[in-house]
């Protein structure tokens, strides 16, 4: 049976950076006596520099439970810089449940993330409500296997260089160098094995936040590696700056029944051209790749804005195939639109109101 410990019985109080980044952290410790769950009661606590979770751990926030950033560091990770950490082997098994992790971004104007959670595998955030992220994410899941996020809040993002266009809320990520700065070798471990459901993505309605750019997706890649079995349902994405969903290099990936409400642009779904990400484990270049059996059904896009409800885009000599676009809905004038540019083997069925597909070196579209 796991021992249960309340945060408070370890010093923190509430509305102190030291007793209460302290208490938690001490509760956290006691995982490496066994299985822990940590409790976090009712009440506004103040961290002040990176607090650790280690494995077999499960931390429980009460629903009125707050934990505000008061560092220009992020707030949890499950891991510590100067250990080596590969593969799938990091603190594994934890779940976080319930409160409000609030990065303060409306008066911190510091860049960083929330959750950085790496090499490891069954990590699952229940009931969370992320707030005011400055210019990094909300979670930043690199190098794991079995992802599981449902019934979260995503609420306000800030950019005030203009160069974070790129930061997504949930980062799908891979440990490469520069990838993920927080600790871990940068070994090619992939995330793989996700389910993003019943989530919310919007503002905080806080001063100086925004919603966010990006929802969903990664912008980091590696040859040969390849995003796999990623879920993306029921979820929420209201007024974001850029593409709501951005998948990138990705096989058997679904994204269905989730709604799009005045953002730029719904799902993007990228190949990888030469480059930076084409590179090997040993930093060969060995050239572009694509991805595989996408299947984007039972959405509904409204009022989208300058760029297209769906976009799926290839490079060079490689081809995004087997992608299924199905029993979709397309709501406002600019909604409408769907692009492919180098894909192959596209199956278009029963999307309401769809009036639009733009093609460019398609191979085999079928609409049915």
């Amino acid at each position: 049976m796991k021992n249960i410990v309340n945060v408070k019985n370890y010093g923190a109080k509430g509305g102190c950076g030291l007793t209460d980044t302290i208490g938690i952290q001490l509760a956290l410790l006691q995982a490496r006596k066994g299985p822990v769950t940590v409790y976090i009661p009712k009440g506004v606590y103040h961290i002040i520099y990176e607090l650790v979770i280690y494995e077999n751990t499960t931390l429980i926030l009460d629903d009125e439970a707050t934990l505000i950033r008061k560092s220009s560091n992020a707030m949890l990770k499950n891991g510590h810089k100067f250990k080596k950490y590969y593969g799938y082997n990091g603190h594994s098994n934890i779940n976080i449940i319930g409160g409000t992790f609030d990065a303060y971004g409306h008066t911190n104007n510091t860049n960083n993330t929330i959750m950085s959670i790496g090499h490891a595998s069954n990590i699952q955030i229940h009931n969370v409500t992320f707030k005011n992220v400055v210019g990094g994410h909300a979670i930043d899941a690199c190098g794991l296997d079995g992802f599981y996020v449902s019934k979260c809040k995503f609420l306000g993002f800030r950019d005030d260089s203009g160069k974070r266009l790129f930061s997504e809320a949930v980062q799908i990520d891979i440990q490469t160098k520069g990838a993920f700065p927080k600790f871990g070798a940068p070994d090619g471990t992939i995330t793989k094995n996700v389910l993003i459901e019943n989530c919310y993505f919007g503002n905080s309605g806080d001063p100086n936040m925004s919603a966010w750019n990006r929802a969903v997706g990664s912008h980091a890649s590696m040859y040969n590696a390849f995003y796999e079995n990623i879920h993306i349902q029921n979820n929420t994405f209201e007024g974001l700056g850029d593409f709501a969903v951005t998948l990138l290099k990705s096989k058997e990936t679904t994204v269905t029944n989730n709604t799009f409400i005045d953002c730029e642009g719904g799902v993007r779904y990228l190949a990888v051209p030469t480059g930076k990400y084409s590179l090997d484990i040993n930093q060969f270049d060995r050239g572009g790749q694509a991805g595989s059996t996408l299947l984007i059904g039972e959405n509904t896009f409204k009022n989208i804005k300058s760029k297209q409800s769906i976009l799926v885009k290839s490079y060079e000599k490689v081809n995004n195939k087997d992608i299924y676009i199905f029993n979709n809905r397309f709501e406002g004038d600019t909604s409408n639109n769907i692009k492919f540019i180098k894909s192959t083997d596209i199956y278009l069925m029963n999307n309401k109101h769809l009036t639009r597909i733009d093609k460019d070196k398609v191979d085999r579209l079928i609409q049915i």
